[in-house]
This record gives C-alpha cells, structure tokens and sequence, in this order.
C-alpha cells in the first residue's frame, strides 16, 4: 500500500485483518472431544483411510498417532496427489520434533481451558508446558493467541520468533505472526508471513482465506 492512509481508513483495515485471524481461531478453538479413536493406530488401512485418520488424530491432538498415519500414508500410497498432501501436512501441521504422551496430554488440558474460556489457566499451562518441553512447538502458538487477544502483541512477536525458530514450516506460527504485524499496521510484513505458510503449504486454507483478506484490503 502507498500513500498515507485516514485513521479511519487504517482501524477498518486492521480490524478486517483481524476479524479473518479470530475467525479462523474460532474455528479450531473447539474443545476436544472425548477419545473415539483407538490410542494404536490400525494396520491393513488404505492410504486414503491413513490420511483422514491422520488428520483426525491431529484434531484430537494426538501428534504421535497422527504423525505415524501419516508416514503410513507416505509409505503406501501410490496417488502422488495424496503422498504430497501427507508429506505437507507432516511438514505443517505436526510438530517438528516427537512430542511425549505427557506433553502432548498437557497441551490438551491447556487448549481445552483456551477453547472454554479459561484464559488465566490456559495461560498457566501453556507458560509451564514451555519451561518443560521448550522443543515442542505448539503451546508458543496457542500462548501467543492469548496474548494477541490481549493486546500483548510484543509478547506474542517473541514467542512466535521462538516457535518458527523450533519449526520453520509451522503454518500456525506465521500466520499468528502475520495477524501481530497487521495489529502493528505493518501489513507488507504480514503479506510475507502469508507467504511463508503459503510456501511451506499453498493449499492450506486459513493461509489462503488470511491472502484473500490482504488483497482486500490493498483494495480499500
């Protein structure tokens, strides 16, 4: 964008870019589900069966059962369309590094404060969850949204520099990112936080729905 912008003009513009962010947030911020799935992952599955129970363990947050459906699906496949979409979502959408039962149980607890409201106990578990397993990506993500939903924008920048530093492929680090440089007016720096979760996955859709919001915007 060039030129000096109203002050009007720059509210309605962050405030957009925000509204696309939380809504997106809103979406995954649903508490988790009691257990469904079988803590094992099945064999004798087809590639395609391995990729939708991967991504359903994902939502659990179950990381390591979703990590090994999809290694399957990698391993089995022969639709190079689904090896990639398994390889970009190991890549994206897991975290970097094995996650351990009692991380991964912790993250869960936290997430289900996050999505019901706690906020203060989130935030204790999240802050903990990082002093205990400072490898495991996640919980710098889920603390930066708290901390951008309460206007710490500082706090959440240097999380989340720590978080992509752990996983440079961590879509929900940038996108976070891109959202704390737009409530900053820095909307070129939030452009290319886009395209780094765009590199890393361009089929990922709350990238693409976060793309389709700057171009909006450039068009104010």
């Amino acid at each position: 964008m060039t030129g000096e912008k109203k002050p009007c003009a720059v509210i309605l513009e962050t405030g957009w870019l925000c509204l696309e962010y939380f809504r997106q947030v809103s979406q995954m911020a649903q508490p988790r589900k009691k257990n469904v799935l079988p803590r094992d992952v099945p064999q004798g599955l087809t590639a395609e069966q391995y990729f939708a129970l991967g991504i359903q363990y994902r939502t659990l947050g179950w990381t390591e059962q979703a990590r090994d459906a999809l290694i399957l699906v990698t391993e089995s496949s022969q639709d190079d369309d689904l090896t990639i979409s398994a390889q970009r979502f190991l890549k994206t959408k897991i975290p970097r590094f094995p996650v351990p039962l009692l991380a991964e149980q912790r993250h869960i607890e936290g997430f289900n404060r996050m999505a019901t409201g706690d906020q203060l106990g989130a935030r204790k578990a999240f802050e903990e969850l990082i002093q205990d397993f400072p490898d495991f990506e996640w919980p710098y993500g889920q603390l930066s949204v708290i901390f951008l939903q309460e206007g710490e924008t500082a706090k959440a920048k240097k999380l989340l520099k720590r978080a992509l530093a752990i996983n440079p492929n961590y879509i929900g680090g940038w996108l976070h990112m891109a959202t704390a440089k737009g409530l900053e007016l820095d909307f070129d720096g939030a452009q290319a936080c886009v395209d780094k979760a765009l590199d890393a996955d361009p089929t990922d859709a709350a990238a693409l729905a976060m793309q389709d919001a700057l171009k909006q915007l450039k068009d104010l």
